[in-house]
């Protein structure tokens, strides 16, 4: 019967290290990771509290698809008990410590889901340790293989270290992507919401949060616009974008106008993220991009980027002195201190060659108008 191979144990860690600085890689990982392991597949799972989806290795597609479809992953004993029962963070989880045998054949998402894909042994560990946010890693043996020996437990445990702080890494980078992501629609100013597959915004940038408010809001973390026929529209925009089969099956919908009394509507385009652009480690599926007919032009950012080198937080802070905001004002809405902002301004005044907030905004002012 198939069983943990020491000598793949190197190159699997080697594997780890590297998906965390190429999410495309995950999925294959994750068979290296099963193969090593003698497991039918491996798969990546969410804490409670965690906002990312399940992922797995090929040869679980259809359990997961199923477990997804019918919502076994909503309220999986494996975590719920095996959360609270994993109280070393570099232990290796078992279904031992969590169901008794019988329990293996009656527990509902034991009997009627893992055993109907097959499935019954496993071995978890915590990729990425956070409580109820914890992500978990977990390799499956299908019903007619051994389970997980105690050798084998103690060669997994070996590797956690390793696999932990490549997980740290993968979540650490894909934060900083979702923000780079942001930042790059913040440039071309352009409001941007990242979406998750239920619909609901995980992140935004501050100009989209700008333009929340009124016609357009986030109402229990989803998108909803005033009005019953453009609450529709923009239901049906968000619905074709988050299509659970190929991106190219779903009708592509067009821009979705959102009307403000007395001002021109806000326009809002979506789009999925999909293949190599989604990240294991990052919630967000779709994007929904606003712009503003009525705002002042905003090519001044991008001169401003490359004519000066400020950063998408510098620019931010220029355009909203711009605006007449004050410090006080400015650090409220940014949620960064008076202090932080006042250090941007003189990195930003070094940079631009002005001495003072008014030649700031003239300089701002000039480049707006000539862009």
């Amino acid at each position: 019967m198939p069983e943990l191979r020491e000598d793949r144990v190197g190159a699997v860690i080697d594997r780890f290290y590297e998906a965390a600085l190429r999410p495309d890689l995950w999925r294959a990982v994750l068979q290296d990771y099963a193969d090593a392991l003698g497991a039918e597949g491996a798969l990546i799972l969410p804490g409670p509290r965690s906002a990312i989806a399940p992922a797995c290795s090929g040869g679980l597609d259809e359990a997961v698809a199923v477990g997804m479809r019918d919502g076994w992953f909503s309220d999986n004993p494996r975590l719920g008990r095996g959360i609270p029962a994993l109280t070393n963070l570099q232990g290796v989880l078992v279904e031992s410590h969590i169901f008794t045998p019988e329990e293996l054949d009656s527990v509902p998402f034991n009997a009627d889901f893992a055993g109907r894909q097959g499935l019954r042994w496993f071995a978890g560990i915590y990729l990425a340790p956070e409580g109820q946010r914890s992500i978990m890693l977990s390799a499956e043996r299908r019903t007619g293989q051994e389970m997980f020996s105690h050798r084998e437990v103690a060669l997994i445990e070996a590797m956690v270290p390793h696999l932990q702080r490549a997980g740290r890494m993968a979540v650490q980078l894909a934060e900083a992507r979702a923000e780079s992501m942001l930042d790059a629609f913040e440039m071309m100013a352009c409001g941007c919401l990242l979406l998750d597959s239920g619909g609901r915004v995980v992140r935004l940038n501050e100009r989209a949060r700008a333009e929340l408010g009124g016609a357009l809001q986030v109402l229990h973390g989803v998108p909803v616009a005033a009005g019953a026929s453009a609450n529709a529209a923009l239901g049906r925009l968000i619905g074709s974008v988050l299509h659970r089969g190929r991106a190219h099956e779903a009708a592509p919908l067009p821009a979705v106008a959102i009307p403000r009394p007395g001002r021109p509507p806000l326009v809002v385009h979506a789009a999925p993220i999909l293949a190599s652009a989604r990240d294991v480690f990052q919630s967000a599926r779709a994007l929904l991009l606003i712009t503003d007919p009525a705002a002042r032009s905003g090519p001044a950012d991008a001169l401003l980027a490359q004519g000066y080198g400020l950063t998408a937080a510098e620019i931010r802070l220029v355009q909203d002195l711009a605006r007449d905001r004050d410090l006080a004002e400015i650090a409220a809405r940014s949620r960064v201190t008076v202090a932080t902002l006042r250090s941007q301004l003189k990195t930003v005044f070094a940079k631009t060659g002005t001495h003072r907030q008014s030649q700031l905004v003239n300089l701002v002012s000039r480049l707006s108008l000539r862009a």
